[in-house]
């Protein structure tokens, strides 16, 4: 891996063990994009670059939970047209983050919350 000169780690996990499990407890499913293991219609199997993974490419996925496994917010991207095959559309962190401290604070908090994302189309809703 190149250096990046981050001051934090970065961990891979490219056969996806992270994905598959917490698909197997039903947290959230994870889109995978090309290689052997993918769960898209093969959008991606023509991209430059998928070539070189094997097992493709997790897309992007968020899930913020509780030690008690409350989900307290999850959202992944489903890659189709209209956020360019999942690089667009993805919810802003802070509106994300001030979500689950709501949630942290009010556990009987059951509403909606209607987050802006970065991308293609302008909003994301979530439960």
């Amino acid at each position: 891996m190149r250096d990046w000169n981050l001051k934090f780690k970065c961990l891979s996990d490219p056969t996806h063990i992270l994905r598959n499990y917490l698909a197997q407890e039903d947290l959230i499913t994870i889109a995978v994009s090309g290689g052997e293991n993918a769960t898209d219609s093969r959008f991606y199997q023509v991209h430059p670059k998928i070539k070189y993974y094997k097992n493709g490419v997790a897309q992007p996925a968020v899930l913020c939970v509780k030690s008690d496994r409350k989900v307290l917010y999850q959202w992944a991207v489903v890659p189709q047209l209209t956020n360019v095959g999942g690089a667009s559309d993805r919810p802003v962190p802070a509106e994300i983050w001030s979500l689950v401290q709501i949630r942290l604070s009010d556990p009987a908090y059951t509403g909606e919350a209607q987050l802006n994302t970065r991308g293609a189309l302008s909003a994301c809703v979530v439960a």
